[in-house]
C-alpha cells in the first residue's frame, strides 16, 4: 500500500454540499416544531393555572367543611385584606376563614392561603365579578355560582363552581359556549 493511498483512506469530511442539505433539514426541522412547542406551552401554562383555581376551591371548600366554620376566597393586592375590585383576581387572592360570615377579612380572621398574582399575561375573573366566593359549613356555596375564566391570549379555560360546592375545569363555559377572552 503507497503513501497516496493510505492518506486518502484516513482523512475523511463532509462536502459544503452535505453540510447545506444537514443545516436546511434542520432548518425546516425547526420551523415545523418551534410553532407547535410554544403553543403546547401555553396551553400548559393556561391548564396549570386553571388547576391551581381548582385547588384552592377545594381546599377553601374541605377547610370549611373540617373547621365547621364559613371559609371564603376574595380577590387581593395586598395579601393581607380583599380588594374593592372584584375583576382583579388575576392580581392575587386569599382563602381565610369568614368568621363573620361578610366576605371580607378582617385582622383577627384566621388566614389560611394567599395566593400571589398570576404569571404576565394570565388574566383571571369570575362571572359577574364576584367579589367572593364563600363555602359554608356543610361545603356549599349557594349563591355563589361562578365561572372562573383563566385566560392567556384568546384561548381560555373555565373553572366551573356550582351552588352544591363541587367545581370543575372545562375547556368551555357552561352551556357549551367557548370560554370568551376578549371582553377582559
Amino acid at each position: 500500500m503507497d503513501v497516496a493511498n493510505c492518506r486518502a483512506h484516513l482523512v475523511r469530511g463532509i462536502t459544503l454540499l452535505e453540510l447545506i442539505t444537514t443545516l436546511a433539514v434542520a432548518a425546516i426541522s425547526l420551523a415545523i416544531i418551534v410553532p407547535g412547542w410554544s403553543a403546547l406551552s401555553q396551553r400548559s401554562q393556561l391548564t396549570s393555572a386553571a388547576n391551581l383555581v381548582l385547588t384552592h376551591l377545594r381546599y377553601a371548600r374541605t377547610e370549611a367543611v373540617t373547621r365547621g366554620e364559613a371559609v371564603t376566597l376574595c380577590p387581593s393586592d395586598d395579601g393581607s385584606s380583599c380588594s374593592v375590585d372584584p375583576f382583579g383576581w388575576h392580581r392575587g387572592y386569599l382563602v381565610f376563614v369568614d368568621a363573620d360570615g361578610d366576605r371580607s377579612r378582617h385582622t383577627d380572621e384566621t388566614l389560611l392561603r394567599i395566593q400571589g398574582a398570576a404569571a404576565a399575561g394570565l388574566r383571571l375573573h369570575t362571572s359577574a365579578g364576584r367579589p367572593a366566593i364563600r363555602f359554608r359549613p356543610d361545603g356549599a356555596a349557594w349563591g355563589t355560582n361562578a365561572t372562573f375564566r383563566v385566560c392567556l391570549g384568546d384561548e381560555g379555560r373555565a373553572v366551573v363552581l356550582y351552588g352544591s360546592g363541587r367545581a370543575r375545569v372545562d375547556r368551555r363555559a357552561p352551556g357549551g359556549r367557548a370560554v370568551s377572552c376578549n371582553r377582559d
